[in-house]
């Protein structure tokens, strides 16, 4: 019994939408328990390139009481850069870059009635939003911090959401719908001519607007679509889709697969797919493999316009090990990780030693314990 409980929690199905002959048919009547449940988690990732070490820990707690349920989680990020100019950049010197991120987020659910939950979150982080960030607010830093124009860059931002999901077939067929808003200060920018230096966009604000659908198909089948449109602070509409589907192939076997497209006016394009295979050797052991590939057409930065980041792509395959005991979990996972960008144009040539390839190596921790 307990190895089939891991392997519906895999596949993100309960005990009780699967009784009977087809989930589709099950009537499960939803109890509100007066017991308080806790969650504990803890991770840690490093992606690590011969001139990049990046590097994320970050802890959650969260309760369940009732029709209300909630977490929070702290993060910290360094990214550890070897910066190196182009060779024709007169004005640019090596130097090794050292910056730090902190994040903290807040999420809630309350169960309002019988197929009805309400939701929300909200967040804060100080610091860069990645490494590419990094990288290009020193080359700015070394070419124009000696002007009076010049402006140290003080990343950081805030987020809120809420939204509302909807049972409309008990367990078994769910409708959600999210409405977020996201604050950002940026690195800028800067750009000089005949009229002097001029700063630019310093500052985003974003809504995003996402509409999913989770269904139960079989006892052995659940299936996701997610939809999202992006508006962002003088950008076109950028439109997203996802679809995931789980399958159970026997009481040891679960295949995830997912893939999705993204679009933005006028020319931004990008499309990924990937899934993972766990298999359950042993009780309480899961050994796993998986994959993601991912292509883009290349764009422009809106926080650095004169940086337009080359079409890019990407692949992993990796290998996970699960180990459950009690309340506890484990999970450990490694993978190779390659990236390749299209040749620099002349827009870009500054930043060719930011947009070149590089084979990366991933490695994830992660501990969970539910009581």
């Amino acid at each position: 019994m307990k190895t089939r409980a891991i392997m519906l929690a895999l596949l993100g199905l309960t005990a009780g939408s699967v009784q009977g002959k087809d989930a589709s048919q099950a009537v499960v009547e939803p109890r509100v328990s007066t017991l308080v449940s806790q969650q504990f988690e803890a991770d840690f990732e490093a992606l690590v390139a011969d001139d990049i070490q990046l590097l994320q820990g970050g802890l959650a707690y969260g309760q369940k009481h009732g029709r209300f349920e909630w977490t929070a989680s702290l993060a910290y990020q360094t990214f550890g850069l070897d910066y190196r100019p182009a060779p024709f950049d007169f004005l640019g010197v090596d130097r090794a870059l050292n910056e730090g991120r902190i994040a903290a987020q807040a999420n809630g659910r309350f169960r309002w009635g019988q197929s009805v939950s309400l939701l929300g979150s909200a967040g804060v982080y100080d610091g860069f939003a990645n490494y590419r960030s990094v990288w290009l607010n020193e080359y700015f830093r070394q070419q124009f911090s000696t002007l009076p124009e010049y402006v140290p860059a003080s990343p950081r931002g805030e987020n809120v959401a809420a939204g509302v999901r909807w049972e409309y077939l008990p367990a078994s067929a769910f409708v959600e719908g999210t409405v977020s808003y996201l604050h950002d200060e940026i690195a800028p920018g800067y750009e000089i001519d005949f009229a002097g230096l001029r700063r630019d966009r310093h500052h985003l604000d974003t809504l995003a607007y996402q509409l999913a659908f989770e269904n139960v198909l079989s006892r052995r089948v659940r299936v996701r679509n997610e939809f999202r449109l992006t508006d962002t602070t003088e950008r076109e509409l950028r439109y997203a889709y996802q679809g995931s589907l789980n399958i159970a192939l026997g009481e040891r076997w679960v295949a995830r697969l997912f893939g999705g497209y993204t679009g933005e006016a006028p020319t931004f394009a990008a499309h990924y797919y990937g899934g993972a295979l766990d298999f359950e050797p042993a009780e309480g052991w899961i050994l796993g493999v998986f994959g993601r590939r991912y292509v883009d057409s290349g764009e422009i930065e809106n926080s650095l316009f004169s940086s337009a980041a080359p079409g890019l792509s990407s692949w992993q395959a990796g290998l996970s090990l699960r180990r459950s005991w009690g309340v506890h979990s484990f999970r450990l996972s490694a993978a190779p990780y390659r990236t390749r960008f299209e040749p620099a144009g002349l827009g870009t040539a500054f930043f060719q030693n930011l947009y070149r390839g590089r084979d990366w190596a991933l490695v994830q921790l992660a501990y969970a314990a539910d009581f």
